[in-house]
């Protein structure tokens, strides 16, 4: 699969996948794109195919799928400069083509443009309100930063300086990977409710997350959740489920793997200790600025109860970028329930 400049000739055909898709997205109560605003923008359309901006995927002579490829901002990003960044819009694959990963080959396409051009981030965005399309962003790496007049904006990290070991992901042999370290968080949620804390000390101090730490020799992480959530507010987690499994590389070397779990209840009041000052927090309220960049990716789906795993690559504790994909709840209570050492 490449992705190759648009001709002339292929404008119209490529405003007409977009128009199929907007009515598509449409038929099916999606916000994203309305029938006719494709159509509408045919000479910026035909502006990009000028500048080669309009980058396309042809299958025997037929335009499958293609996106426009830019250097200039649109004006949502003003709020964020960057001096290498390339801008991504107007993704589409053809109907006929759906369920066959081509768009995630189009925006690897697209990524390898970026790191040719020396891009240091790709960006794009999508209807705040399409939670769906911004899930799938977001496992393919990116990330979300805002909302700009209702614009949900995400970027990736594409090259990395200054004092590197690992520079990416796919440096990382995650299938022979043993990280140095083994930790875990719990989540209690109960009446649309979520006991999180500020932490005093160690490994995070100063943030917000829920109740968690290192595991200890011969400590499973199960058992481990269930320690520290205990030391540091003084409850007992109930209906406990590993929902999520997270591995981490920094660009330095080291590594973490860290167990998630979500609790239905828990017996006593959580109280504040030399570690940590416990609050409930409602679920529409959670304070995603004040709690590791990666929690915002992978909690809200242990929230909702969905099972995740992900990789993740952090520099100077800022992630930079990172994988997510559903995992069988079965395989995180395998991982979870196993002595680490």
């Amino acid at each position: 699969m490449y992705l190759i400049p648009a001709g002339v000739d292929d404008v119209d055909a490529f405003v007409a996948l977009l128009e199929d898709a907007a009515q598509w997205m449409v038929d099916r109560g999606i916000e994203q794109w309305r029938p006719g605003a494709m159509a509408a923008q045919r000479t910026m359309i035909v502006d990009a195919q000028a500048r080669g901006e309009l980058l396309v995927v042809k299958e025997a002579g037929r335009i499958v799928g293609g996106v426009v490829l830019r250097a200039e901002a649109d004006p949502i990003w003003m709020g964020r400069p960057a001096d290498s960044a390339l801008y991504l819009s107007k993704l589409v694959v053809a109907r006929s083509r759906i369920g066959e990963r081509l768009g995630e080959r189009i925006l690897a396409g697209a990524e390898g443009i970026a790191t040719h051009r020396a891009a240091g981030w790709l960006r794009l965005d999508c209807v705040a309100t399409n939670r769906s399309l911004a899930r799938y962003y977001q496992r393919l790496g990116y990330y979300p930063r805002e909302t700009v007049v209702g614009r949900l904006l995400h970027d990736k990290k594409i090259t990395q300086t200054g004092g590197v070991v690992i520079a990416s992901l796919d440096a990382v042999d995650f299938e022979h990977w043993q990280p140095d370290r083994f930790a875990t968080l719990m989540f209690v949620v109960r009446r649309g409710e979520v006991l999180l804390i500020r932490k005093k000390r160690g490994h995070g101090a100063g943030k917000i997350n829920g109740p968690g730490g290192m595991v200890e020799s011969g400590e499973t992480p199960l058992q481990c959740a269930l320690r520290e959530i205990e030391e540091e507010v003084g409850v007992r987690a109930l209906d406990v489920t590993p929902l999520a499994e997270l591995r981490f590389q920094d660009t330095d070397g080291s590594s973490m793997l860290g167990y998630a779990f979500k609790a239905g209840d828990c017996l006593g009041e959580p109280h504040e200790t030399a570690e940590a000052a416990p609050f409930w927090c409602p679920l529409d309220a959670i304070p995603y600025t004040q709690m590791w960049e990666d929690d915002l990716l992978w909690l809200p789906c242990l929230l909702e109860g969905s099972a995740v795993s992900g990789e993740f690559l952090m520099h100077a504790d800022r992630l930079i970028a990172h994988r997510l994909r559903s995992t069988p709840s079965t395989d995180l209570l395998r991982g979870a329930t196993q002595r680490t050492r």
